[in-house]
Protein backbone atom coordinates (compact mmCIF):
# COMPACT_ATOMS: atom_id res chain seq x y z
CA UNK A 1 0.00 0.00 0.00
CA UNK A 2 1.39 3.37 -1.04
CA UNK A 3 0.70 6.06 1.59
CA UNK A 4 1.71 9.70 1.31
CA UNK A 5 1.00 12.88 3.26
CA UNK A 6 0.13 16.35 2.00
CA UNK A 7 0.60 19.25 4.41
CA UNK A 8 -0.84 22.62 3.46
CA UNK A 9 -0.27 26.17 4.66
CA UNK A 10 2.02 29.10 3.90
CA UNK A 11 3.27 29.02 7.50
CA UNK A 12 4.95 25.66 6.86
CA UNK A 13 6.96 27.14 3.98
CA UNK A 14 7.96 30.39 5.72
CA UNK A 15 9.30 28.72 8.85
CA UNK A 16 6.64 30.23 11.11
CA UNK A 17 5.31 26.75 11.97
CA UNK A 18 7.01 23.36 12.15
CA UNK A 19 5.28 20.19 10.99
CA UNK A 20 5.01 18.06 14.13
CA UNK A 21 1.81 16.35 12.97
CA UNK A 22 3.36 14.10 10.33
CA UNK A 23 5.77 12.56 12.83
CA UNK A 24 2.83 11.59 15.03
CA UNK A 25 1.05 9.91 12.10
CA UNK A 26 4.18 8.15 10.88
CA UNK A 27 4.90 6.64 14.30
CA UNK A 28 1.33 5.36 14.73
CA UNK A 29 1.23 4.04 11.17
CA UNK A 30 4.38 2.00 11.72
CA UNK A 31 3.45 0.77 15.19
CA UNK A 32 -0.15 -0.24 14.50
CA UNK A 33 -0.16 -1.05 10.79
CA UNK A 34 3.46 -1.96 10.09
CA UNK A 35 3.46 0.60 7.24
CA UNK A 36 5.54 3.64 6.38
CA UNK A 37 4.87 6.83 4.45
CA UNK A 38 6.50 6.82 1.01
CA UNK A 39 6.66 10.57 0.53
CA UNK A 40 5.54 13.82 2.18
CA UNK A 41 4.56 16.94 0.20
CA UNK A 42 4.16 20.50 1.50
CA UNK A 43 2.31 23.21 -0.43
CA UNK A 44 1.27 26.75 0.43
CA UNK A 45 -2.17 28.32 0.33
CA UNK A 46 -2.23 28.55 -3.46
CA UNK A 47 -5.27 27.09 -5.20
CA UNK A 48 -3.44 25.93 -8.31
CA UNK A 49 -0.69 24.22 -6.30
CA UNK A 50 -3.20 22.47 -4.06
CA UNK A 51 -5.24 21.12 -6.96
CA UNK A 52 -2.11 19.95 -8.78
CA UNK A 53 -0.84 18.17 -5.66
CA UNK A 54 -4.20 16.50 -5.00
CA UNK A 55 -4.45 15.26 -8.59
CA UNK A 56 -0.88 13.95 -8.58
CA UNK A 57 -1.19 12.12 -5.27
CA UNK A 58 -4.63 10.68 -6.00
CA UNK A 59 -3.25 9.19 -9.22
CA UNK A 60 -0.29 7.37 -7.65
CA UNK A 61 -1.36 6.60 -4.06
CA UNK A 62 -3.65 4.20 -2.29
CA UNK A 63 -4.01 6.55 0.69
CA UNK A 64 -3.28 10.26 1.18
CA UNK A 65 -3.47 12.05 4.51
CA UNK A 66 -4.07 15.76 3.89
CA UNK A 67 -3.71 18.18 6.80
CA UNK A 68 -4.40 21.89 7.14
CA UNK A 69 -6.57 24.45 5.37
CA UNK A 70 -9.90 23.36 6.91
CA UNK A 71 -10.55 26.54 8.89
CA UNK A 72 -13.28 29.18 8.35
CA UNK A 73 -11.19 31.91 6.70
CA UNK A 74 -10.77 32.71 3.01
CA UNK A 75 -7.22 31.34 2.90
CA UNK A 76 -8.45 27.89 4.02
CA UNK A 77 -8.78 26.36 0.58
CA UNK A 78 -8.26 22.64 1.02
CA UNK A 79 -11.87 21.42 0.90
CA UNK A 80 -12.72 23.75 -1.98
CA UNK A 81 -9.73 22.42 -3.91
CA UNK A 82 -10.64 18.81 -3.06
CA UNK A 83 -14.05 19.32 -4.64
CA UNK A 84 -12.67 21.18 -7.66
CA UNK A 85 -9.96 18.58 -8.29
CA UNK A 86 -12.54 15.77 -8.15
CA UNK A 87 -14.99 17.67 -10.36
CA UNK A 88 -17.80 17.69 -7.79
CA UNK A 89 -19.75 20.37 -5.94
CA UNK A 90 -19.53 21.40 -2.29
CA UNK A 91 -22.55 20.57 -0.14
CA UNK A 92 -23.35 21.70 3.39
CA UNK A 93 -23.58 18.71 5.70
CA UNK A 94 -26.52 19.29 8.12
CA UNK A 95 -25.03 17.05 10.83
CA UNK A 96 -21.73 18.90 10.75
CA UNK A 97 -23.55 22.25 10.73
CA UNK A 98 -25.57 21.23 13.79
CA UNK A 99 -22.32 20.23 15.53
CA UNK A 100 -20.75 23.61 14.76
CA UNK A 101 -23.83 25.51 15.90
CA UNK A 102 -24.00 23.57 19.18
CA UNK A 103 -20.28 24.11 19.76
CA UNK A 104 -20.64 27.87 19.41
CA UNK A 105 -23.73 27.99 21.61
CA UNK A 106 -21.96 26.08 24.37
CA UNK A 107 -19.17 28.65 24.35
CA UNK A 108 -21.47 31.65 24.13
CA UNK A 109 -19.87 32.78 20.86
CA UNK A 110 -21.82 34.24 17.96
CA UNK A 111 -21.84 32.08 14.83
CA UNK A 112 -20.65 34.10 11.85
CA UNK A 113 -21.26 33.37 8.18
CA UNK A 114 -17.75 32.16 7.47
CA UNK A 115 -18.09 29.43 10.09
CA UNK A 116 -20.56 27.69 7.79
CA UNK A 117 -17.63 27.08 5.42
CA UNK A 118 -16.47 24.31 7.75
CA UNK A 119 -19.71 22.38 7.25
CA UNK A 120 -19.13 22.03 3.49
CA UNK A 121 -17.88 18.72 2.11
CA UNK A 122 -17.29 17.55 -1.47
CA UNK A 123 -20.27 15.70 -2.91
CA UNK A 124 -19.97 11.95 -2.29
CA UNK A 125 -17.53 12.34 0.62
CA UNK A 126 -17.97 11.11 4.18
CA UNK A 127 -17.76 13.53 7.12
CA UNK A 128 -16.73 12.43 10.62
CA UNK A 129 -17.54 14.80 13.49
CA UNK A 130 -14.60 16.32 15.34
CA UNK A 131 -15.21 16.57 19.10
CA UNK A 132 -12.01 18.61 19.51
CA UNK A 133 -12.98 21.31 17.02
CA UNK A 134 -15.37 22.51 14.33
CA UNK A 135 -13.95 21.15 11.08
CA UNK A 136 -14.79 17.49 10.48
CA UNK A 137 -12.58 14.72 9.16
CA UNK A 138 -13.51 14.36 5.48
CA UNK A 139 -12.96 11.07 3.65
CA UNK A 140 -12.98 11.30 -0.13
CA UNK A 141 -12.48 8.47 -2.62
CA UNK A 142 -11.03 9.14 -6.04
CA UNK A 143 -10.69 5.94 -8.01
CA UNK A 144 -8.43 3.56 -6.09
CA UNK A 145 -7.23 6.31 -3.75
CA UNK A 146 -8.71 7.23 -0.36
CA UNK A 147 -7.97 10.77 0.83
CA UNK A 148 -8.33 11.72 4.48
CA UNK A 149 -8.64 15.47 5.15
CA UNK A 150 -7.89 16.48 8.75
CA UNK A 151 -7.46 19.86 10.47
CA UNK A 152 -3.89 21.01 11.02
CA UNK A 153 -4.45 22.07 14.65
CA UNK A 154 -2.30 19.50 16.52
CA UNK A 155 -4.93 18.65 19.16
CA UNK A 156 -7.59 18.03 16.51
CA UNK A 157 -5.18 16.30 14.13
CA UNK A 158 -4.00 13.82 16.74
CA UNK A 159 -7.49 13.00 17.93
CA UNK A 160 -8.83 12.33 14.45
CA UNK A 161 -5.75 10.42 13.25
CA UNK A 162 -5.61 8.19 16.31
CA UNK A 163 -9.35 7.63 16.67
CA UNK A 164 -10.43 7.35 13.01
CA UNK A 165 -7.69 7.38 10.38
CA UNK A 166 -5.43 4.70 11.86
CA UNK A 167 -8.33 2.31 12.65
CA UNK A 168 -9.54 2.74 9.04
CA UNK A 169 -6.08 1.90 7.73
CA UNK A 170 -5.84 -1.09 10.06
CA UNK A 171 -9.10 -2.41 8.63
CA UNK A 172 -8.02 -1.69 5.05
CA UNK A 173 -4.75 -3.59 5.43
CA UNK A 174 -5.80 -6.41 7.77
CA UNK A 175 -6.41 -8.97 5.02
CA UNK A 176 -3.19 -8.20 3.15
CA UNK A 177 -0.81 -8.18 6.09
CA UNK A 178 1.21 -11.38 6.44
CA UNK A 179 3.40 -10.11 9.27
CA UNK A 180 2.87 -8.33 12.57
CA UNK A 181 4.97 -5.26 13.34
CA UNK A 182 5.67 -3.72 16.74
CA UNK A 183 7.83 -0.76 17.70
CA UNK A 184 9.29 -0.07 21.14
CA UNK A 185 11.21 3.11 21.96
CA UNK A 186 13.65 3.18 24.89
CA UNK A 187 14.49 6.70 26.06
CA UNK A 188 17.90 7.70 27.38
CA UNK A 189 19.53 10.72 29.03
CA UNK A 190 23.17 11.60 29.28
CA UNK A 191 24.52 9.55 26.37
CA UNK A 192 25.23 11.00 22.88
CA UNK A 193 23.56 9.34 19.90
CA UNK A 194 26.88 8.07 18.50
CA UNK A 195 27.80 6.53 21.86
CA UNK A 196 24.38 4.94 22.10
CA UNK A 197 24.89 3.36 18.69
CA UNK A 198 28.33 2.05 19.68
CA UNK A 199 27.04 0.57 22.94
CA UNK A 200 24.17 -1.25 21.23
CA UNK A 201 26.25 -2.84 18.44
CA UNK A 202 26.76 -6.18 20.31
CA UNK A 203 22.97 -6.69 20.37
CA UNK A 204 22.51 -6.66 16.60
CA UNK A 205 23.82 -10.16 16.01
CA UNK A 206 22.04 -11.50 19.08
CA UNK A 207 18.64 -10.17 17.95
CA UNK A 208 18.54 -10.52 14.13
CA UNK A 209 14.72 -10.25 14.04
CA UNK A 210 14.91 -6.72 15.51
CA UNK A 211 15.88 -3.58 13.62
CA UNK A 212 17.74 -1.09 15.83
CA UNK A 213 17.33 2.60 15.08
CA UNK A 214 18.04 5.93 16.74
CA UNK A 215 16.32 9.27 17.15
CA UNK A 216 17.55 12.45 18.82
CA UNK A 217 14.88 14.33 20.72
CA UNK A 218 17.07 16.85 22.52
CA UNK A 219 18.11 16.55 25.25
CA UNK A 220 17.13 12.86 25.04
CA UNK A 221 18.32 10.16 22.66
CA UNK A 222 15.96 7.31 21.80
CA UNK A 223 16.69 3.71 20.84
CA UNK A 224 14.02 2.32 18.48
CA UNK A 225 13.42 -1.42 18.45
CA UNK A 226 11.34 -2.62 15.50
CA UNK A 227 10.29 -6.28 15.33
CA UNK A 228 8.36 -8.17 12.66
CA UNK A 229 6.97 -11.69 12.84
CA UNK A 230 4.16 -14.07 11.99
CA UNK A 231 2.12 -13.47 15.15
CA UNK A 232 1.65 -10.97 17.94
CA UNK A 233 2.99 -13.41 20.55
CA UNK A 234 6.16 -14.11 18.59
CA UNK A 235 6.84 -10.42 17.92
CA UNK A 236 6.23 -9.38 21.51
CA UNK A 237 8.55 -12.09 22.82
CA UNK A 238 11.30 -11.04 20.40
CA UNK A 239 10.84 -7.38 21.31
CA UNK A 240 10.78 -8.04 25.05
CA UNK A 241 14.04 -10.03 24.85
CA UNK A 242 15.79 -7.27 22.88
CA UNK A 243 14.52 -4.57 25.23
CA UNK A 244 15.66 -6.57 28.28
CA UNK A 245 19.18 -6.92 26.88
CA UNK A 246 19.29 -3.27 25.83
CA UNK A 247 18.31 -2.10 29.30
CA UNK A 248 20.89 -4.40 30.90
CA UNK A 249 23.60 -3.14 28.56
CA UNK A 250 22.77 0.56 28.82
CA UNK A 251 22.00 0.66 32.53
CA UNK A 252 20.77 3.79 34.26
CA UNK A 253 20.88 6.00 31.17
CA UNK A 254 17.56 4.40 30.14
CA UNK A 255 14.90 6.36 31.98
CA UNK A 256 11.74 5.08 30.30
CA UNK A 257 9.95 3.77 27.24
CA UNK A 258 7.02 4.63 24.98
CA UNK A 259 5.24 7.76 26.15
CA UNK A 260 7.29 8.13 29.35
CA UNK A 261 8.69 11.57 30.15
CA UNK A 262 11.33 12.33 32.74
CA UNK A 263 8.75 14.07 34.91
CA UNK A 264 6.34 11.14 34.62
CA UNK A 265 9.07 8.67 35.62
CA UNK A 266 10.15 10.86 38.55
CA UNK A 267 6.53 11.14 39.65
CA UNK A 268 6.11 7.36 39.66
CA UNK A 269 9.27 6.94 41.71
CA UNK A 270 8.09 9.54 44.24
CA UNK A 271 4.68 7.90 44.53
CA UNK A 272 6.22 4.46 45.06
CA UNK A 273 8.22 5.84 47.99
CA UNK A 274 5.35 8.04 49.17
CA UNK A 275 7.63 11.05 48.76
CA UNK A 276 6.73 14.61 47.82
CA UNK A 277 8.73 17.23 45.94
CA UNK A 278 9.43 20.97 46.12
CA UNK A 279 11.57 22.83 43.58
CA UNK A 280 13.63 26.04 43.65
CA UNK A 281 14.75 27.20 40.20
CA UNK A 282 17.01 30.03 39.24
CA UNK A 283 18.36 29.85 35.66
CA UNK A 284 15.50 27.65 34.40
CA UNK A 285 12.86 30.01 35.78
CA UNK A 286 10.08 27.43 36.23
CA UNK A 287 10.75 24.97 33.38
CA UNK A 288 11.16 22.03 35.77
CA UNK A 289 7.95 22.85 37.63
CA UNK A 290 6.13 23.21 34.31
CA UNK A 291 7.35 19.75 33.22
CA UNK A 292 6.09 18.27 36.48
CA UNK A 293 2.65 19.85 36.27
CA UNK A 294 2.18 18.54 32.71
CA UNK A 295 1.86 15.08 34.27
CA UNK A 296 -1.72 14.12 35.14
CA UNK A 297 -2.04 13.55 38.88
CA UNK A 298 1.12 15.52 39.69
CA UNK A 299 -0.62 17.06 42.71
CA UNK A 300 -0.14 13.72 44.47
CA UNK A 301 3.64 14.24 44.60
CA UNK A 302 4.49 17.77 43.44
CA UNK A 303 3.75 20.32 46.15
CA UNK A 304 5.13 23.47 44.56
CA UNK A 305 8.01 25.34 43.00
CA UNK A 306 9.56 28.79 43.20
CA UNK A 307 11.42 30.72 40.52
CA UNK A 308 14.09 31.97 42.91
CA UNK A 309 15.74 34.19 40.35
CA UNK A 310 17.00 37.10 42.44
CA UNK A 311 19.15 36.70 45.55
CA UNK A 312 16.27 38.03 47.64
CA UNK A 313 14.03 35.25 46.30
CA UNK A 314 16.65 32.63 47.20
CA UNK A 315 17.05 33.95 50.73
CA UNK A 316 13.29 34.39 51.28
CA UNK A 317 11.68 31.39 49.55
CA UNK A 318 14.49 28.87 49.89
CA UNK A 319 16.09 30.12 53.11
CA UNK A 320 19.55 30.46 51.57
CA UNK A 321 21.76 32.32 54.07
CA UNK A 322 22.94 35.70 52.74
CA UNK A 323 26.41 34.95 54.07
CA UNK A 324 26.57 31.80 51.92
CA UNK A 325 25.80 33.80 48.78
CA UNK A 326 28.40 36.41 49.72
CA UNK A 327 31.04 33.75 50.31
CA UNK A 328 30.47 31.52 47.28
CA UNK A 329 28.30 33.43 44.79
CA UNK A 330 24.81 32.53 43.59
CA UNK A 331 26.12 30.02 41.04
CA UNK A 332 27.89 27.59 43.33
CA UNK A 333 27.53 24.15 44.87
CA UNK A 334 26.90 25.45 48.41
CA UNK A 335 24.07 27.72 47.22
CA UNK A 336 22.50 24.95 45.12
CA UNK A 337 22.55 22.62 48.12
CA UNK A 338 21.10 25.30 50.40
CA UNK A 339 18.31 25.97 47.88
CA UNK A 340 17.31 22.30 47.75
CA UNK A 341 17.43 21.92 51.54
CA UNK A 342 15.66 25.25 52.10
CA UNK A 343 12.74 24.80 49.69
CA UNK A 344 12.20 21.31 51.09
CA UNK A 345 11.97 22.76 54.58
CA UNK A 346 9.74 25.71 53.60
CA UNK A 347 7.17 23.51 51.84
CA UNK A 348 7.49 20.55 54.18
CA UNK A 349 8.24 17.99 51.47
CA UNK A 350 10.25 14.79 51.48
CA UNK A 351 12.51 15.94 48.63
CA UNK A 352 13.89 19.23 47.39
CA UNK A 353 15.33 19.92 43.94
CA UNK A 354 17.23 23.08 42.99
CA UNK A 355 19.11 24.57 40.08
CA UNK A 356 21.30 27.65 39.68
CA UNK A 357 23.59 28.54 36.80
CA UNK A 358 24.65 30.80 33.95
CA UNK A 359 22.31 30.33 30.98
CA UNK A 360 23.97 33.16 29.04
CA UNK A 361 24.68 34.95 26.92
CA UNK A 362 26.41 37.00 29.65
CA UNK A 363 27.69 36.02 33.09
CA UNK A 364 30.11 33.37 34.19
CA UNK A 365 33.84 33.44 34.88
CA UNK A 366 36.91 31.29 34.24
CA UNK A 367 35.90 28.71 36.84
CA UNK A 368 32.21 28.68 35.94
CA UNK A 369 31.70 29.87 32.35
CA UNK A 370 28.36 30.37 30.60
CA UNK A 371 26.53 27.05 30.49
CA UNK A 372 27.64 26.02 33.98
CA UNK A 373 24.79 24.70 36.14
CA UNK A 374 24.68 23.37 39.70
CA UNK A 375 21.86 20.96 40.54
CA UNK A 376 21.00 20.25 44.17
CA UNK A 377 18.95 17.36 45.53
CA UNK A 378 17.82 16.92 49.12
CA UNK A 379 16.16 13.65 50.19
CA UNK A 380 15.81 11.74 53.46
CA UNK A 381 19.16 10.15 52.54
CA UNK A 382 20.91 13.52 52.55
CA UNK A 383 21.81 16.33 50.19
CA UNK A 384 24.05 16.27 47.12
CA UNK A 385 25.07 18.58 44.29
CA UNK A 386 26.12 17.88 40.71
CA UNK A 387 27.91 20.33 38.43
CA UNK A 388 27.15 20.28 34.70
CA UNK A 389 28.10 22.39 31.73
CA UNK A 390 25.97 22.69 28.60
CA UNK A 391 26.86 24.22 25.25
CA UNK A 392 24.70 26.25 22.93
CA UNK A 393 22.52 29.32 23.27
CA UNK A 394 20.42 30.38 26.24
CA UNK A 395 17.38 28.35 25.16
CA UNK A 396 19.42 25.16 24.76
CA UNK A 397 21.21 25.58 28.10
CA UNK A 398 17.90 26.03 29.91
CA UNK A 399 16.29 23.07 28.13
CA UNK A 400 19.17 20.71 28.91
CA UNK A 401 19.53 22.00 32.46
CA UNK A 402 15.85 21.43 33.32
CA UNK A 403 15.86 17.89 31.90
CA UNK A 404 19.15 17.02 33.57
CA UNK A 405 17.84 18.21 36.93
CA UNK A 406 14.92 15.80 36.69
CA UNK A 407 17.30 13.04 35.63
CA UNK A 408 19.60 13.73 38.59
CA UNK A 409 16.59 13.39 40.89
CA UNK A 410 15.51 10.19 39.10
CA UNK A 411 18.91 8.57 39.61
CA UNK A 412 19.04 9.79 43.21
CA UNK A 413 15.66 8.22 43.95
CA UNK A 414 16.86 4.97 42.37
CA UNK A 415 19.80 4.98 44.74
CA UNK A 416 22.52 5.43 42.11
Amino acid sequence: MRIETLCTGDELLTGLTSDTNSRFFQALLLERCGLTVRRSTVVGDVREDLIEALDTLAARCDVVLVSGGLGPTTDDLTIECAAEAAGVTLLEDPVVMAHIRARFEQRGIALTGNNRRQARVPEGSEAVLNIEGSAPLVIQRRGACTLFFVPGVPREYRHLVESFVIPKLEAMTASSRSTVTRLLVLKTMGVPESHLDAKVQPLLAKHPAVTFGYRTHAPENHLKLLARGASVDVVEQVLAAAAHDARALLGEVVFGAGDDTLAKVVGRALLEKRFTLAIAESCTGGLISAACTEVAGASDWFIGGAATYAVSAKTTWAKVPQALVAAHGVVSAPVAEAMAVGVREVLGTTCGLSITGYAGPSGGDAANPVGTVFIGVATPAGAAVEKHRFGGDRERVRLFAAATALDVLRRRLAGS
